[in-house]
């Protein structure tokens, strides 16, 4: 009996300390990263044009961008942009503050017929709020082929705020040459 007893507390032991940590844990592998608050992004958007890369990452997943294309309306979106200059991205590249042309981070907005509407701006490059403007920082390309992309960034606010960001996964590649 006492042997039941003893097993019967080692398993509700294990149970206990197999389910504590994962509740609690708020941190997500692919991020973005503004203080305490993270951001989970779920899907990638890589876009080239003729002088220009545009790199988009969302919470919303590939097939909801999917839908957006044809029209659905998609609520509760956090969205990156950002519009570098270069043609196509390179693996093991950083693109510097000034390689970078534009730069926006909204949470909470909405996609209607295919466009980003409202939400709250987190940062951008060149605004009317001065203490959201970035004033410096990066953005690394660490692997880029047809199966993923591999990037991270950090850059700062005016009011000194950190944003930092990390994606590893697969996307969808829209190449503007060659659209009907």
């Amino acid at each position: 009996m006492k042997l039941l007893k003893y097993g019967a507390i080692v398993l509700y032991a294990l149970v206990m300390t197999a389910c504590a940590s994962d509740d609690s844990n708020n941190s997500y592998e692919n991020n973005i990263t503004i203080e305490a608050s993270a951001y989970e992004m779920n899907a990638a958007v890589v876009e080239t044009s003729f002088n220009s890369v545009y790199l988009n990452l969302t919470n919303i997943t590939e097939a909801q961008i999917e839908d957006s294309f044809s029209g659905t309306t998609i609520n509760n979106v956090d969205l990156f942009t950002a519009q570098i200059n270069d043609s196509d991205f390179t693996p093991n590249s950083t693109y510097d503050f000034d390689e970078i042309l534009s730069l926006e981070f909204v949470v909470n907005g909405s996609i209607i017929d295919g466009e980003n509407e409202d939400g709250f701006v987190q940062c951008y490059k060149n605004g009317n709020n001065t203490g959201l403007e970035i004033t410096e920082g990066s953005l690394t390309i660490i692997d880029y082929d047809v199966d993923g992309i591999q990037l991270s960034f950090a850059f700062t606010r005016a009011d000194g705020i950190e944003i930092t960001g990390v994606y590893d996964g697969s996307y969808i590649y829209i190449n503007e040459f060659y659209l009907d």
